[in-house]
C-alpha cells in the first residue's frame, strides 16, 4: 500500500497494472487502484465543496468579474471580426485593381 504515495502509482487515466510500475507477482493490485480512486474521488468532492463556499462567499463578485471578462471577450471578438471584414474588403478592391 505504501505504492499509492507516489504519483504514478495515482494516475487518474490508468490502473496499477498500467502504472509504469511492476505490481508484485505481475498481477494487478485491486487494492491499490481502489485506494487510488478513492483519493481522486476525496479531491474532486473537496473541489466541488470548495465551489460551493466560492459561491456562497464570493458568487455576486465573482457573476461582476465574469460578466465584464466575457463583455470585454464579446469586444475582442467583434473587433477582430471586423478587421477581417476590412482585410476581406481591401483585398477584393485590390485584387479588382489588378484586374482593372
Amino acid at each position: 500500500m505504501s505504492d499509492c504515495k507516489t504519483d504514478a502509482s495515482c494516475d487518474a487515466q490508468k490502473g496499477s497494472c498500467d502504472s509504469g510500475q511492476k505490481p508484485a507477482g505481475n498481477e494487478c493490485n485491486i487494492a491499490q487502484d481502489l485506494l487510488c480512486l478513492a483519493k481522486q474521488a476525496k479531491h474532486e468532492l473537496l473541489q466541488e465543496k470548495m465551489k460551493k463556499v466560492f459561491e456562497a462567499k464570493m458568487g455576486k463578485k465573482l457573476d461582476s468579474i465574469a460578466d465584464v471578462a466575457v463583455d470585454a471577450m464579446i469586444a475582442c471578438m467583434e473587433h477582430k471580426m471586423a478587421e477581417k471584414a476590412a482585410c476581406s474588403n481591401y483585398q477584393e478592391k485590390l485584387f479588382a485593381a489588378f484586374k482593372g
